[in-house]
């Protein structure tokens, strides 16, 4: 997996964030990658792991913030093949142990 990064930088008109709620930059910048990675896998532009990994969070925070946003899991035919042949190679392997 490559680590080189693209940076993409915008202006926010301060008073929509820092006279009324205690929002940091940082804060600002980690909900933004959040609801930025929820949009695109949304929209199936990202799988589930490469959104959780542009929002910096582990699959199991990153679907909880899906379920709190109300944004539906993508989960299709392959994907549950896939992760029913990998549960029969564990069971076969568990059952030769």
């Amino acid at each position: 997996m490559s680590s080189e990064t693209i940076k993409i930088e915008f202006e926010l008109p301060q008073e929509l964030f820092f006279n009324s709620r205690n929002f940091t930059q940082t804060l600002i910048k980690a909900e933004a990658l959040k609801r930025i990675a929820a949009t695109f896998y949304a929209d199936g532009s990202l799988s589930l792991g490469k959104a959780s990994q542009l929002a910096n969070a582990s699959k199991q925070d990153f679907l909880d913030f899906l379920a709190s946003h109300n944004i539906p899991i993508n989960y299709d035919v392959q994907e549950l093949e896939k992760d029913l042949s990998t549960i029969k190679e564990f069971i076969e392997h568990e059952n030769s142990l």
